[in-house]
């Protein structure tokens, strides 16, 4: 790896170093690492995993697309603006406008956004093991529409079928949202009915 790859991790871990994960206490910084590693294992070049380890910047810790271009080059740039989201907008809609973008998007975008959800997901089904149903209080909207999110982020990445990354979203999809927590939880029944077309 070159020297912008590891002044990349150095930007993000400084961007980053006050935030922590929404459920469990773990320091943000776990989160970009492990989507670093997803990247790295499933054949990202380097432009992507830079792209990776920047994702949440702009969103999350007011970085601007300008100074990731000047600091990381236009293509990291690029990158970053196809996987971030626009928090000034409501839950729904904003997952709207980013899903119709991500759509037209370049492959490495989708890759950095399939290996976000990847381990988002991985983090849901242990936050659910461990501390219950209350986990979904953490986020600002329901169970439901978090859900959505995902099914359509998952069509999205159908260029990505043929990786491990893929195949592994799609399995802790359906295990932490298509598997019954108990006999109380009705979206499970609905969700089977809405999202059972997943490959």
């Amino acid at each position: 790896m070159t020297e912008k790859f590891n002044e990349a991790i150095i930007f993000a871990s400084e961007r980053h170093a006050r935030q922590k994960r929404k459920v469990a206490p773990f320091p943000y910084i776990v989160h970009i690492y492990e989507v670093m590693q997803i990247l790295r294992e499933n054949g990202a070049d380097e432009e992507t995993l830079i792209g990776g380890i920047l994702h949440d910047t702009v969103e999350d810790t007011g970085t601007s697309l300008a100074e990731i271009e000047g600091l990381f080059g236009k293509k990291v740039a690029t990158l970053v603006s196809y996987v971030s989201e626009i928090k000034s907008l409501p839950y729904v809609e904003r997952k709207e406008e980013h899903a119709k973008r991500l759509a037209n998007g370049p492959i490495e975008a989708k890759m950095i956004k399939c290996a976000d959800c990847l381990s988002n997901l991985r983090s849901l089904y242990f936050d659910l093991k461990y501390m219950g149903r209350e986990i979904w209080n953490n986020f600002n909207s329901t169970k439901d529409n978090i859900a959505q999110h995902y099914y359509h982020s998952i069509k999205i990445f159908s260029p990505l079928k043929h990786t491990q990354m893929y195949k592994e979203l799609t399995k802790y999809f359906r295990q932490v949202f298509l598997e019954k927590e108990d006999s109380s939880d009705s979206f499970n029944d609905k969700g089977k009915n809405n999202f059972n077309d997943l490959d």
